[in-house]
């Protein structure tokens, strides 16, 4: 795999749901789709104020050039945010994460969706396993996952940080890279 990697648009695609890389102008539709506490409850770092914060805080990850952040749609509308990061001492892998998605789409199948395309364009890159992962106590993220098929990797300390203090636990799922005949 050689990364960054590069999407074209129209790969990000299927039916009305599409994901587009994350740009400054969309930081207002997308506070507006995520901003609810609820969203909010596993993420390890505060809620952002405004459209504003939250674009500093996106584009403040962007900078390492270890994470590609996309936008999520239903047609026109913004519905979330996933990205894609990758670590260079796991150069055979990359973990999906950081999945907000509006209240209005949860149980839906947008997630299910959403992750779907990004791991049909993964493996076509050459990626070889994907990693994924939510804090502990969020049982309806755990779920969606298994939905997916990943091996459940089990509950172990992670570097996180809640935003009530503590040191989160997360646990961890792994997807293989489908063998091909």
């Amino acid at each position: 795999m050689i990364w960054p990697i590069s999407i074209p648009a129209a790969r990000l695609e299927d039916g009305e749901v599409s994901l587009r890389e994350y740009s400054p102008a969309d930081a207002q539709g997308l506070f507006e789709a995520i901003h609810d506490e609820r969203v909010w409850e596993h993420i390890p770092r505060e809620i952002p104020r405004d459209a504003g914060e939250l674009d500093a805080g996106i584009r403040a990850k962007l900078g390492d050039l270890q994470r590609l952040t996309f936008t999520v749609r239903s047609g026109e509308r913004v519905i979330g945010t996933t990205s894609i990061m990758y670590d260079r001492s796991a150069p055979d892998g990359v973990e999906i994460g950081a999945t907000q998605f509006d209240p209005a789409v949860w149980g839906t199948g947008v997630n299910g969706r959403v992750k779907e395309v990004l791991l049909r364009e993964l493996f076509a890159h050459g990626v070889q396993w994907v990693q994924l992962r939510t804090d502990e106590r969020n049982a309806r993220s755990a779920a969606a996952i298994r939905k997916l098929g990943a091996t459940d990797l089990g509950v172990r300390q992670d570097t996180l940080i809640r935003r009530d203090g503590t040191t989160r636990r997360s646990h961890f799922f792994r997807l293989d890279r489908p063998v091909t005949e």
